[in-house]
């Protein structure tokens, strides 16, 4: 009899599909906490970025983590992932939406803040069934912005990270401030 070994997942590609694992369950119950095995922006950069990906990301250490993924640095306006630790203003209004044709062209941006704090949003939408109420940390302007830069199904993927907790809101979550 022929034994076959199977290759062992290291710890950090068991940590990569754990962190792929929670988004997965966060973009499909939008405004709903999951935990991921990590915390911070890099445990999520290296479960959705590779060599085929464009980044734009605004801290410097980030940025060097990103770059040895093999991810291509670029603007703003330009990538398909914005990681954010900073004012998110300006990666709201840069990211591209992409298009009724093209809605998979609208970018993803990742943002490290408190998942409360901010004005109460009420959302609804595909994933939940009635509404929920969530409050990150995220001024007014932002959602304003977000709903004028939205005609589904173009939009912008949303992903909101403290420490080890992320809520996700796809482009299909509709954000109402309360």
């Amino acid at each position: 009899m022929e034994m076959i070994a199977l290759p062992r997942p290291d710890s950090g590609e068991t940590r990569d599909n754990q962190t792929f694992e929670a988004l997965m369950w966060a973009m499909s119950r939008p405004g709903t906490v999951r935990e991921m095995p990590e915390p911070g922006l890099l445990p999520v950069a290296l479960a959705l970025v590779d060599i085929e990906t464009q980044v734009c990301c605004d801290d410097p250490v980030l940025a060097e983590a990103l770059a040895r993924t093999g991810a291509h640095k670029t603007a703003a306006d330009e990538a398909g992932y914005l990681f954010v630790t900073g004012d998110p203003m300006p990666a709201m209004r840069a990211a591209k939406p992409g298009s009724a044709l093209y809605p998979d062209e609208g970018a993803t941006i990742v943002i490290a803040v408190p998942l409360s704090g901010g004005p109460r949003l009420k959302l609804t939408g595909p994933g939940i069934e009635t509404s929920i109420e969530v409050s990150p940390d995220l001024p007014p302007a932002f959602w304003a912005e977000r709903a004028s830069r939205s005609a589904y199904p173009a939009g912008h993927d949303l992903i909101i990270v403290e420490g080890q907790r992320v809520v996700a809101l796809p482009r299909s979550t509709q954000v109402e401030v309360l």
